[in-house]
């Protein structure tokens, strides 16, 4: 019996800051590894920098586009209930795809 190869996927994170405001005003930062994670600035740069800050939804998905990603619907970086109840300041998303 074969089992189907899957491509590797890739991961970047986004951090959406400033969530308990206005959309309008959320800032995200592009990052290669995960934030904080054992491997963070360890694994060699994919040709993204160690962060890249976007100051709006639509200039976070000019560089996901740049880089080969689909970016996710505005509303996949809206903090949960939970988050914004909680009092999260800022959360993480991962961003994935296969390479072509």
């Amino acid at each position: 019996m074969e089992t189907e190869h899957l491509p590797h996927q890739i991961v970047v994170w986004v951090t959406v800051e400033r969530v308990q405001q206005r959309q309008a005003l959320w800032t995200y930062r592009l990052f290669e590894d995960k934030p904080c994670s054992p491997s963070y600035g360890t694994i060699p740069n994919r040709g993204i920098l160690p962060y890249k800050f976007c100051y709006s939804y639509v200039e976070l998905c000019a560089w996901l586009r740049l880089y080969g990603f689909t970016p996710p619907p505005p509303d996949y970086f809206a903090p949960t209930r939970q988050e914004l109840d909680g009092g999260a300041g800022s959360i993480l998303r991962p961003v994935m795809t296969r390479p072509r």
